[in-house]
């Protein structure tokens, strides 16, 4: 087993001011201010789950948002709107087609909002296969990917958790919690950025992130996203 790599930050505001500057990388990507800039989540679901159990990933987008502040809201989509140039009988979702796909349909339908796909099928990314309630993100084109097993039943709470989580990740918790360790914090506190999301809540260390992550975007773009 690898071990896993820790990033040190000898103060808090070493740690706030490397969270601000992180947003240099991402404004720089045309589909990142595209998003961002529609400040939309679209869910579009594949997968077997219920309307109730995508109602309760949708509270937990929800509440990812609501941490950050942001102006953002959560629609559902149709899924029939994309469904027709993607081959869902792939035993495996390959991400790089589906991220392809996914950026050549906001670009058609002129609306070039986040994207959050369900699916039972694994997820094939380029060094894993994700599955059974794991999930992929990419920061910069606003999109998660879940894959949930098709004959398991999910408790409310595990979804939420889980989907504000990979939100968190998408809106610039771009680390999960163990993997960075700032002095000024306590390190060990539960957090829902721990890798499986454990709890619900989001630790101080990992609201200051956010929170200086989006003064960064709105000091570049001058721009507000982040609610007074």
């Amino acid at each position: 087993m690898c071990a896993r790599l820790i990033t040190s930050f000898n103060s808090i505001k070493e740690w706030k001011n490397y969270c601000f500057n992180t947003h240099s990388s991402y404004i720089k990507n045309r589909h990142f201010r595209k998003w961002v800039n529609k400040k939309e989540i679209c869910i579009f679901n594949f997968s077997n789950l219920k309307k109730e159990d995508v109602k309760c990933m949708k509270f937990g987008m929800e509440d990812a948002i609501k941490s950050a502040r942001l102006h953002f809201k959560v629609t559902f989509g149709d899924g029939n709107s994309v469904k027709d140039i993607l081959n869902l009988t792939d035993e495996k979702i390959n991400s790089k087609k589906l991220l392809k796909m996914a950026i050549e349909k906001r670009k058609k339908n002129h609306k070039e909002q986040a994207n959050v796909f369900i699916f039972n099928n694994p997820i094939k990314s380029p060094s894993a296969v994700i599955k059974d309630g794991e999930a992929l993100t990419y920061v910069s084109e606003g999109i998660t990917i879940f894959s949930f097993d098709a004959f398991k039943k999910y408790p409310c709470n595990f979804l939420r958790r889980r989907a504000k989580h990979e939100v968190l990740h998408m809106l610039g918790l771009n680390t999960h919690h163990e993997d960075t360790k700032v002095r000024g914090y306590n390190n060990e506190v539960p957090c829902v950025m721990k890798y499986n999301a454990p709890v619900m809540n989001a630790c101080g260390k990992c609201k200051d992130a956010l929170a200086c992550f989006w003064k960064g975007i709105e000091y570049a773009t001058k721009k507000q996203f982040v609610k007074n």
